[in-house]
């Protein structure tokens, strides 16, 4: 990965966990940028890039904006580095960092084996401000296929005086751009067989940390790459997939011993979906989840027989072995790659480039197309959460590529939650209760991650707060994990204590008509649907004074109804339906307005009149 990429990364990690707020209209600023960035590919396909900065600190908030980070690994290799820290008081030297001074840091995080990268980096700190920062950074990445992105602006609340940007390419590998955010048209002059692009501009807006900003960058991708001797192009996405296609060949070939144990374990299934479900639970259930960046640049998988052996892999390993299993088994299936995870990165069908982090399989039946997260080890064949949900996919095949959407699970079998309750009413308004709550899709999940991986207390904790409305205490419970086809299925029994469920008064007795009101963490998906029947008993002889019967609201993203009724021996029945369907692309403050305004909607009471 590219010096460039890598500092995308790094902008962009930041500019989701600032939490700066500013009330003035002006944005403050805490440093002041000028910088010359120059990348030049070569006819060997390496790039040197050199970057110069010039940066005036002011204020101590602005220290990290000094901060620079060399990674360094098989295809990457820091040249040279060189600070220069100066008052702007005095004009005195304070300090100089060169290469060798940085500190050295491995890059490896708690899951991964092997793992070669590391990172060089310079923090400022210790100086007396305001300050004057030079650096001047060499580096040389031996692939092309990772050009990255250039920013102009490296962090909000920066000033940027001047920022350029120098692109040198040979003609013949060629090199596409996407500018996003940035008035700026480049310049272009040709010698001879190479190309030279220029970008340069001046007085940039400083960016709001507590605003979403659309970040000035101009994105840079090849037309013909190299990595580690395998070459391709990718000026089409089928090209960059004949290039992944190269790297699978014949990596998930099943040794005979194991193909007679996978017949074995699916001689019995009914259709493909259950030989599907087998194997899948196999591999969940006996190999184990490894980060291993080795071979082209950490893209090649592991060939399946390895990962056979050794009983363990990262998702490309894993992937690969589920599809040399399926293959076993005359069901075709296609290594797919993915950005997955919270960001969500969506791939231009006229502007291909690696933008991958995560590989995972694609599944076509004759009615549906199953897609397989081979990391995950608890949930249901086919469903994959927000891990992968509703985001462009390559797709491998076995002579290029293609692009695909994967499922967004906007149905309601994804998205379904229903609650029961049996409460008996106590004289100062407390209650006794017993209740089940049956969860399908996307609630169902957290349930299955409450049963592999807390404890007993972690378990009750959570349902005290998830389960019902404020007020509830569970004291025992069961949760029950399954699942319908793809569809991960959760049940949980449970009985215990809730606090002032009904206010009192000489005469009557007021209780709501729902447990539980709707939070924004149940509509990650924007679609619910919710039911919840509650049965409440009370030792004294009472009568519905004020009540709800059949009310029904159907406004533009939800519809509710409730109704109440009363038997002849003081038993009341409360029912309630509603189902959310709020689009995809709504924004968060007019997805929060929706939900307050179902909260409102559903806020209902029952007034019962004592008897005697």
């Amino acid at each position: 990965m590219s010096i460039l990429s890598l500092r995308a990364i790094a902008v962009s990690a930041l500019i989701f966990i600032s939490g700066i707020c500013f009330s003035q209209e002006v944005v403050p600023h805490y440093s002041v940028l000028e910088k010359e960035d120059f990348i030049t590919l070569n006819p060997d396909y390496t790039v040197y890039q050199k970057s110069i900065l010039t940066i005036q600190i002011w204020d101590s908030k602005g220290l990290s904006h000094a901060n620079r980070v060399l990674y360094v690994d098989k295809l990457n290799k820091a040249i040279s580095f060189e600070a220069t820290v100066t008052s702007l008081a005095n004009n005195k030297v304070l300090k100089k960092v060169k290469l060798k001074d940085m500190e050295e840091v491995s890059v490896i995080d708690d899951v991964a084996l092997y793992q070669e990268d590391k990172k060089k980096v310079f923090r400022l700190d210790g100086v007396p401000l305001p300050v004057k920062v030079e650096i001047v950074e060499e580096a040389l990445s031996t692939s092309n296929m990772f050009m990255g992105v250039w920013y102009p602006i490296e962090y909000p609340n920066q000033k940027v005086n001047k920022a350029s940007v120098e692109i040198s390419y040979p003609n013949e590998l060629g090199m596409r751009y996407r500018v996003e955010a940035l008035d700026s048209i480049p310049t272009q002059v040709n010698n001879g067989n190479i190309t030279i692009l220029k970008w340069q501009t001046e007085n940039l807006p400083v960016l709001d940390a507590s605003k979403e900003t659309d970040w000035p960058n101009v994105q840079l991708a090849p037309n013909k790459f190299s990595l580690e001797g395998v070459t391709s192009t990718m000026e089409s996405w089928d090209g960059l997939g004949k290039f992944y296609s190269q790297l699978i060949d014949q990596k998930d070939e099943i040794p005979e011993d194991f193909k007679k144990e996978i017949f074995e374990m699916v001689q019995n299934a009914e259709d493909d979906y259950e030989k599907i479900s087998i194997l899948y639970q196999y591999l969940q259930k006996n190999y184990r989840y490894v980060a291993i960046f080795l071979g082209i640049g950490g893209w090649e998988p592991r060939y399946a027989s390895d990962v056979i052996n050794t009983k363990y892999g990262e998702c490309k390993a894993l992937t690969t072995l589920m599809k040399g299993m399926l293959k076993t088994v005359g069901i075709e299936s296609q290594y797919s790659l993915v950005f997955a995870g919270d960001v969500i990165r969506p791939l231009d069908p006229d502007f291909p480039i690696k933008n991958f982090n995560h590989a995972f399989l694609r599944v076509p039946l004759k009615d549906e197309v199953l897609w397989l997260e081979c990391t995950n080890n608890y949930l249901p064949a086919g469903f994959s959460g927000n891990f992968t949900k509703d985001r462009d996919a390559l797709v491998i095949t076995e002579n290029g590529g293609f692009l695909e959407r994967t499922p967004d699970y906007r149905e309601f079998k994804f998205n379904t939650l229903k609650n029961s309750y049996d409460i008996q009413l106590l004289e100062n308004g407390d209650g006794t209760f017993k209740g089940s709550s049956s969860f399908q899709g996307f609630p169902a999940m957290d349930f299955f991650a409450l049963n592999k991986f807390l404890d007993d207390n972690q378990r009750k904790n959570y349902l005290n707060r998830n389960i019902g409305g404020s007020g509830i205490i569970i004291k025992d419970y069961q949760i029950q994990t399954g699942n319908q086809r793809e569809v991960p299925i959760a049940t949980v029994t449970f009985d215990g204590n809730i606090q002032r469920f009904g206010q009192q008064t000489t005469k009557r007795i007021i209780f709501p008509t729902h447990l539980k009101k709707i939070e924004a963490d149940m509509l990650d998906n924007g679609l619910l649907n919710f039911q919840e029947e509650i049965t409440i008993k009370s030792d004294r002889k009472t009568e519905i004074e004020s009540g709800v019967s059949n009310i029904e609201i159907k406004e533009e993203h939800f519809s509710y109804f409730v109704d109440s009724q009363i038997s002849e021996d003081g038993i009341i029945t409360i029912s309630n339906r509603l189902e959310i369907n709020i689009p995809k692309e709504i924004s968060k403050d007019d997805k929060a307005k929706i939900i307050a305004q179902i909260n409102t909607q559903i806020q209902k009471n029952i007034i019962l009149k004592k008897s005697e």
